[in-house]
């Protein structure tokens, strides 16, 4: 993870006419990261159906964007928001089955060798 944006970080883009730039970018970023995010976790059926569960409570699986509340707000304090923690383990459970027949082959390779 990067370092966070400080105000001088934010005067000097501002200055030299790329904080637009910037912000975009992030932005963009973040629209992909929570793009594979949902398309990870909507691959798995009774993973999907944990969204429209307790404590996520979305109405239902296709309405989640992938947003992962952050870990901190703005002041630093943080996020205590029961969601955060069961979204990040349902995208971490999503991950490991996308790279499970992976670990198999190798680990099925290895057995061979």
């Amino acid at each position: 993870m990067s370092d966070p944006l400080t105000f001088a970080d934010a005067r000097t883009l501002q200055q030299q006419g790329d904080i637009g730039r910037f912000i975009k970018h992030h932005m963009a970023e973040a629209r992909r990261a929570a793009a594979h995010r949902r398309g990870l976790v909507l691959r798995y059926p009774d993973l999907a159906a944990k969204l429209a569960e307790r404590p996520i409570n979305h109405s239902s699986p296709e309405k989640w964007n992938g947003y992962i509340p952050p870990a901190t707000d703005c002041t630093g304090a943080m996020n205590t928001a029961p969601c955060r923690p069961a979204l990040l383990a349902l995208v971490a459970e999503a991950e490991r089955r996308l790279r499970q027949p992976k670990e198999i082959a190798e680990t099925t390779a290895e057995v061979a060798a």
